[in-house]
This record gives C-alpha cells, sequence and structure tokens, in this order.
C-alpha cells in the first residue's frame, strides 16, 4: 500500500465510522480528566480566582501582588501537567491502536499499560528536543535582532525576518521528522524516537500537507459541532438565567448556572473526542501505509 496524504488525512473519519462508540469513551475520558484536574487543583484554583477578582476590584494593583497572583499558578501547574502528560499518552496511544489495532475497540481502545509509559516516555524526551530547540532559536534571534539594532543598518532587518521564516520552517520540518515516534512507539511496542526520521525521509510535504488538511477538518468539526450544540447551549443558558448573574463572583456564577456548565463540559468533550481522532489518526495511518509500502 502506498502513502496518500489525502487518503491518510481522513484517517480519522474512518476510525469513528467503524467504532462510533469510541467517541463516547474517548468523551468519557475527557470529563475524566477534567474531573481529576479540578480534584486535585479546584481549590488552588478557586483561590486564584478569587485573588484576580480582588486585583481587579482594586483598580490600581501593586506590582508585588500581580507577581504573587502570577506565581501563585506555580503550584497549579505542577499539579496539573503530571495528569495532562499521562492523559495525553493514553488518548495518544489509543488512536495508535484505533489505527494499527483495529480489533483491540473494546473501551474505546483506551488501556494503561506499557504502551502508555513508552509513549509517556516519548513524549517526554520530544518536548525537551522542542524546548531545547526554540530556547536556541529564540537566543540566536535575540542576538541577531540586537546585532541588528546596533549596527543601525534598515537593511539588514530583511535578514532578521528571513532568518525568523527560515526557523519556523526548520520548526515545521523536524515536526513532520518526528511526527511518526508515537505511531511506532504504539505499533511495535518500543520506545522509537529517531525512527520516525528514516521513514518519513522522502515524505516530508505529503506529510505536511496531510496535516494541514486534518487541521482545515479539525476547524470545520469545531464549527459544526458547535452550530449542532448552540441550541442546547442557549437552552442550559436560559434556564441558569445568566443576564441576572452581572457583577457576581465566578464562584457564584459557577454554583447558580451549574448545569450549563456540566452542559458545557460534556459538548466540549465530544467536540475535543472528534476532534482527536481528526487530528491524530492521520499520521497513524502515515505509519501504516509507509511500513506496508
Amino acid at each position: 500500500m502506498s502513502f496518500s496524504a489525502t487518503e491518510a488525512a481522513f484517517e480519522g473519519f474512518r476510525v469513528v465510522r467503524r467504532k462510533p462508540l469510541t467517541v463516547v469513551f474517548w468523551a468519557l475520558a475527557y470529563i475524566a480528566m477534567m474531573g481529576s484536574i479540578f480534584a486535585l487543583a479546584g481549590g488552588s484554583l478557586a483561590s486564584l480566582m478569587a485573588e484576580m477578582e480582588r486585583i481587579q476590584a482594586s483598580g490600581s494593583p501593586a506590582p508585588e501582588e500581580v507577581m504573587a497572583m502570577w506565581g501563585g499558578f506555580l503550584p497549579l501547574f505542577a499539579l496539573v501537567m503530571p495528569v495532562g502528560l499521562l492523559f495525553g499518552a493514553v488518548m495518544n496511544a489509543a488512536v495508535v491502536r484505533s489505527v494499527v489495532r483495529p480489533e483491540q475497540s473494546a473501551f474505546g481502545y483506551l488501556r494503561i499499560g506499557m504502551d502508555e509509559v513508552r509513549v509517556l516516555a516519548v513524549t517526554v524526551v520530544l518536548a525537551i528536543l522542542y524546548f531545547v530547540f526554540m530556547f536556541a532559536v529564540m537566543t540566536g534571534m535575540g542576538l541577531l535582532i540586537g546585532l541588528t539594532s546596533n549596527a543601525g543598518i534598515p537593511a539588514l532587518w530583511i535578514l532578521v525576518v528571513l532568518a525568523g521564516l527560515g526557523a519556523v520552517v526548520l520548526l515545521v520540518w523536524l515536526a513532520a521528522r518526528f511526527s511518526l515516534a508515537v505511531p511506532i512507539t504504539v505499533a511495535e511496542s518500543r520506545i522509537a524516537i529517531f525512527d520516525s526520521f528514516a521513514m518519513t525521509r522522502k515524505h516530508v510535504w505529503p506529510i505536511i500537507g496531510m496535516a494541514i488538511i486534518a487541521w482545515i477538518m479539525s476547524m470545520v468539526v469545531g464549527l459544526l459541532g458547535g452550530l449542532v450544540a448552540l441550541p442546547a447551549t442557549m437552552i442550559l443558558g436560559a434556564s441558569g438565567d445568566l443576564a441576572s448573574m452581572g457583577g457576581q463572583s465566578t464562584m457564584q456564577i459557577i454554583q447558580a448556572a451549574w448545569p450549563l456548565v456540566v452542559g458545557w463540559i460534556v459538548i466540549q468533550s465530544v467536540l475535543s473526542a472528534l476532534q482527536l481522532a481528526v487530528v491524530y489518526a492521520p499520521y497513524s495511518a502515515a505509519y501504516r501505509d509507509l511500513k506496508a509500502g
């Protein structure tokens, strides 16, 4: 089987068509993830929101108050990040499994095992590599901008713009080269980070085109899903009488309009599950087709 970027780009729709209940399981996983984050950090988040409202009400907050408020997000981030990484590993592995192991469809392809551990390891390593690359690029751009400013030659800013565009192209190229690392890791049950480089060597531009098509389809799904969900959202909003809540705190609004909050969470979870399939399944299809070819 040869690799077709347009065919692979629509793999997410085929996953949902084969097993429609997959969307239900993935939506429930999103709800469970949000519930876990709220259980871990709900109290801290409520305190931070109250502090933000207090600072906004003061009119002219002191800089140290603002810095202290933003500093409060660091421990919150430390609590939420592990949950997000683990959830991402579970969902990414499920997406790959839905394409390369379609027979393992129980529980919407969701598992917690060594596949997920390996995907988590690959995700962390890739994140570190991208961080190092971005740090190097930002440092280089900062030095180039500084030299250009000191030189006082306006024409040199063209070089700065070209360097910035080159950095963006390089980042997209690297993302395409590493894009099959997770599918390889799950499909072959081993940590595979740089194997993706060899597999994508002659297929960078088709993979980029596939990603663009998938991203556009994801936006269409989000737009259509929002239009379909609009009547339900309006009904829930009317039941919560949001117009009468002006001037209330965020927590008071949540307590008074919890049906709207719950409905919004359910709707967004279903849309997120659909978009997950649309955006990420094409990479697994690309791996499957390139491997077969």
